[in-house]
């Protein structure tokens, strides 16, 4: 059976055990999952170990990638990694990295996340979208609402000194008071208090904080959107042909999404459409968007299960 068969039946067997319930409706733990045994997809001779996924990621740079002080390593591209993983009938080990060169060359991890084509050359293959990023704002509006330019205009704008988001806001051109802190967790403290009327940040950094402040939202980006990917040797047509049907599986059935959901809330997949109004930026590639690259880290949520995905 195929993924696509696979995820269909799973799908359609959880809903013949939820309406013969007709009662409750209980979410069973982890624990409680049975997995389906997929039978490997990928051999000795596509994989750096035979029966694992060997995944590459900066681990230190949260919340897309967590170590807890006891070295387990998780965030976004952990749980992407994992399900990666599953679909393919393997197991999972991560390795940390800061670029695909670092790793990919050496031999030490079949792919990384958090590719842009600038990784890209004879031999390294980027492809897929599993996470879009850019310069954003967060701020108490209602879900789904957008501000403009104009909007900024007699707003305070909270941002951390020296980014690449508040970058975003001088390239703009926003006319407006800013009001500069240490770090993103300090302008979040201040929008919770009314010191600011919005925050300037990296939009998954914030859209990760926003869901500990009630009623905080995102509210549009800065500037261009840089679309992150998978990099793999370019030569590994078998493993790159399979890692993507994985990914396009989990887009289409809505896996993505979720781990999208747990990490960083309603902050939208797709950023493209999400500019805020009255804001022109040139047309560029990825590798010319701009990010947060600049903003010091974030300090985790307290209180949080954050690894905690349900069935």
């Amino acid at each position: 059976m195929g993924r696509t068969g696979r995820a269909v039946a799973t799908a359609l067997a959880l809903a013949a055990a939820i309406g013969s319930c007709g009662c409750s409706f209980l979410i069973p733990s982890r624990a409680d999952v049975v997995r389906e045994e997929v039978a490997p997809a990928l051999g000795s001779s596509d994989l750096v170990q035979e029966g694992v996924l060997t995944v590459a990621f900066d681990t230190a740079s949260a919340p897309e990638g967590i170590t807890d002080a006891d070295g387990t390593v998780t965030g976004y591209y952990a749980d992407v990694a994992a399900a990666l993983a599953q679909r393919l009938g393997l197991k999972v080990s991560y390795v940390d990295a800061t670029s695909s060169s670092q790793v990919l060359e050496s031999g030490q991890a079949d792919i990384y996340l958090g590719a842009s084509t600038s990784d890209e050359d004879e031999s390294i293959a980027v492809f897929g979208d599993c996470l879009e990023d850019s310069s954003a704002l967060f701020a108490k509006t209602d879900e789904g609402q957008t501000l403009s330019v104009d909007d900024l205009a007699s707003m305070t704008v909270g941002v951390q000194g020296s980014s690449a988001a508040q970058d975003s806001l001088n390239k703009a051109g926003v006319v407006g008071q800013q009001s500069t802190y240490m770090n993103v967790n300090e302008c979040f403290e201040a929008l919770s208090s009314g010191e600011v009327d919005c925050v300037a940040c990296d939009a998954t950094s914030g859209g990760y904080l926003a869901r500990a402040y009630e009623g905080v939202s995102f509210a549009g980006t800065l500037d261009a959107v840089n679309v992150l990917g998978i990099a793999a040797s370019e030569g590994s047509s078998t493993l790159i042909d399979e890692v993507n049907g994985a990914l396009e599986d989990m887009a289409d059935d809505g896996t993505l999404d979720a781990i999208h959901a747990t990490w960083f809330g309603t902050l939208p997949v797709s950023l493209s459409d999400h500019m805020l109004t009255g804001i022109t930026v040139e047309s560029t590639g990825p590798d010319d968007a701009t990010g947060d690259g600049g903003d010091t880290g974030i300090m985790l949520l307290d209180g949080i299960d954050i690894n905690e995905l349900g069935a």
